[in-house]
């Protein structure tokens, strides 16, 4: 009966801890409290600084305040993570903490916590504190849904096209992934009406129920639990209109051979790609030749932002939809159509683009990319053929630059040609090769 009695008060959001719910989300806690961090994503461990400011500091301060000093603390998680996995990982936040109190001889009835697995409050504070621009919006969400943690973050995900949520992950979440601590006056410590998204610390076993009755997205079964999730890092592309190619000219179908990779970072809206084709077909009886070899580097800035706290592992592609790009290139070349047509030389390019990238599997590992490419193109080159140009009887199983001054005085690359305009399209099929694994925390 009890444990029912528990488990119901904490769907309704109250806190029983019985000896005192203390006001941690305020300035006053913030400002002399310390947050004891990195803790790292995921993780649970202190790190020497901490463990040194604890020696020093917060020890001193509590046996000078003798019996009626309390170490005050709030143990919680950033709230890109799972309800389940972010209150077992706020608690053993404050488990290690409180080990560590122990073995300087603090006995647990001077130790009182909040455990917060998704610590909007706490957040609400930080953001007004620094006078932050989005503390209205914040402030506005949390009254609106401040009875319902995983509401509230639903709706902060889409606020303001997730820049938003973007904007807090980066300047805020670190922040509250801590416990934070202080040593103060039991008498000084302000009790209140117990607020709706903290969760106590002293019921740990019938979290597991308590997830149940929270939405379905936000379930994560025991089974899955430790699971390692798949986010894209690096993929590899074909272009299909190159693999199609005709040549004209040669008067045949010419694949052109090339492969292209693209890195996805953790965070923003750039991704990073390299290219290269390279067809070297010959037919030399017909004296005709499609050799070429292009490199090519390439960035891309996708509309649709890519960073893991908008789209974490196991939630298909982070980078898709239109992008804009910019890219270089190098290259050279043989190309010859007939006895008397052909060209050698090198060039260089660099441009503009945009285009399309859509999902076609349900893990969304593979993808069609569609895209145009148009920019400044420049090569240097030399026209030959399979006769002397001086004498065509002479040496005719040799090929010659068209040159008819004399030998000495020869230059290779005496012709330039320019174009300014369109100079790549692209019909890829893409697949991701390798993978970041990540829990969900």
């Amino acid at each position: 009966m009890k444990l029912f009695i528990q488990i119901l008060f904490v769907f309704l959001g109250y806190n029983l801890n019985a000896s005192a719910q203390v006001k941690t989300t305020d300035s006053t806690f913030i400002h002399d409290s310390r947050p004891i961090i990195p803790f790292v994503v995921g993780k649970k461990d202190i790190k020497a600084l901490d463990r040194k400011w604890i020696t020093q500091t917060l020890i001193p301060k509590l046996r000078a305040l003798g019996d009626s000093g309390i170490i005050l603390g709030r143990a919680s998680a950033s709230p890109e993570g799972s309800w389940y996995i972010n209150t077992r990982l706020a608690q053993a936040r404050k488990n290690s903490m409180n080990a560590l109190l122990r073995s300087y001889g603090i006995q647990a009835d001077r130790i009182r916590y909040d455990v917060a697995p998704m610590d909007f409050a706490l957040l609400r504070t930080l953001l007004r504190l620094e006078h932050d621009a989005y503390y209205p919006v914040l402030d506005s969400l949390y009254n609106k849904y401040g009875n319902n943690v995983l509401q509230l973050k639903e709706a902060a995900i889409r606020q303001d096209q997730g820049k938003f949520w973007l904007h807090l992950y980066h300047n805020y979440f670190p922040r509250l992934r801590s416990v934070r601590i202080m040593a103060i006056n039991k008498s000084l410590a302000r009790t209140e009406k117990p607020q709706m998204d903290i969760l106590v610390s002293s019921i740990q076993r019938p979290l597991l129920s308590l997830d149940s009755m929270m939405p379905k997205q936000e379930i994560i079964p025991l089974s899955s639990i430790g699971k390692a999730y798949r986010r894209e890092m690096l993929s590899i592309k074909t272009n299909l209109l190159f693999d199609l190619a005709y040549m004209p000219g040669y008067n045949r179908f010419c694949p052109i051979p090339n492969v292209a990779i693209e890195y996805y970072p953790l965070h923003g809206h750039f991704t990073y790609g390299a290219s290269f084709d390279g067809p070297w077909w010959q037919d030399y009886d017909a004296h005709k030749y499609f050799q070429l070899r292009n490199y090519q580097l390439h960035a891309r800035y996708y509309l649709q932002s890519g960073d893991v706290a908008l789209r974490q592992p196991g939630k298909g592609a982070a980078f898709k939809g239109f992008y804009l790009s910019s890219y270089a290139h190098a290259y050279l070349y043989n190309i010859c159509f007939g006895e008397k047509r052909g060209w050698e030389g090198e060039g260089w390019g660099a441009g503009l683009g945009f285009g399309y990238v859509l999902p076609l599997d349900r893990k969304e590992h593979w993808r069609m990319e569609f895209g145009l490419q148009a920019g400044y193109l420049n090569t240097r080159y030399d026209p030959y053929q399979w006769l002397c140009p001086v004498d065509g009887d002479k040496d005719k199983q040799v090929y010659y630059y068209k040159w008819y001054g004399d030998a000495k005085d020869f230059k290779k690359r005496q012709h330039r040609y320019t174009w300014l305009g369109p100079t790549r399209l692209e019909v890829s099929l893409s697949y991701d090769i390798l993978y970041r694994k990540s829990k969900r925390n």
